[in-house]
């Protein structure tokens, strides 16, 4: 190899060295920034609602959003940072215990009595590495989604920690639905694990449905985590809109340090 050919080789080297530096440290942003950037797209979405009719305008600031939120929700400086001006314009945050997941949700706006919702989990993949699972938009037309609201961590007595995850979905005025879901990060991926045991078989999720909203209507997790409660519904009549009846009552689960079980009386 010619000195001419080495020189050439180490130039094309360091200009790809310093190609990948300079695109890497393009696509940073700080936390600032992105709470600055997300703030302003929601507040977008909340003002194009209030003052147009314009649908698709409506519906592409929303993925618009979840464009830009997927791209730095992967980024440490974001995972780390509360949001507050996103949050305080209609995102809701919600991080774990260890730091390690992040739950996004906001309501697009563009439903009336149904809420259509997006979401996201960005989660610690290990390697120094985030990554994001969308929850919704799903692909499927009308999914309306949820809007999550509690993240738990539990400890497994064999060493796992599972991620509790609650969201409300809202259908209309009498219908709403709660879920509550299981997660572990587990080969680099976040992924259902089965957590609740019923009296015939092991769930990964446990949701139920009711009509008009009641306060009542909420999963109970005690402060130790070894109780959950689920909310009993009743059935409706069969000529009512309403999709359950809140008793009052509740199904209790207890931790058994690998499961929680369904007690039965």
């Amino acid at each position: 190899m010619t000195s001419m050919s080495r020189l050439t080789g180490s130039l094309l080297s360091l200009c790809f060295a310093c190609s990948s530096f300079f695109s890497s440290s393009a696509l940073a942003v700080t936390g600032k920034e992105a709470d600055a950037k997300l703030a302003n797209l929601i507040g977008d979405i909340t003002m194009t609602q209030q003052n147009s009719d314009d649908y698709e305008k409506l519906q592409s600031l929303n993925d618009e959003m979840l464009k830009y939120l997927k791209t730095v929700a992967v980024q440490p400086a974001v995972m780390s940072d509360p949001l507050k001006a996103a949050a305080k314009n209609g995102l809701s945050v919600l991080t774990s215990d260890d730091k390690k997941i992040r739950c996004y949700s906001w309501d697009t706006l563009t439903g009336g009595t149904m809420h259509f919702f997006y979401s996201l989990i960005a989660y610690d993949a290990g390697n120094n590495k985030i990554k994001t699972l969308v929850l919704n938009p799903t692909g499927e037309e009308g999914d309306p989604g949820s809007t999550m609201e509690d993240l738990d961590t539990v400890k497994t007595s064999d060493g796992k920690t599972v991620y509790l995850v609650r969201d409300l979905f809202i259908g209309s005025g009498m219908s709403h639905g709660r879920t509550i879901s299981a997660y572990v990060i587990a080969n680099g991926k976040l992924t259902k694990y089965p957590l609740f045991q019923t009296k015939k078989r092991i769930l990964n999720a446990i949701t139920f449905a009711f009509g008009e909203y009641d306060d009542r209507a909420c999963f109970e997790l005690s402060r130790d985590k070894k109780t959950l409660k689920v909310p009993l519904i009743k059935a409706p009549p069969e000529d009512s809109p309403s999709s359950g009846i809140v008793t009052g009552k509740y199904l209790t689960y207890s931790f058994n340090g690998s499961k929680y079980v369904y007690q039965t009386k």
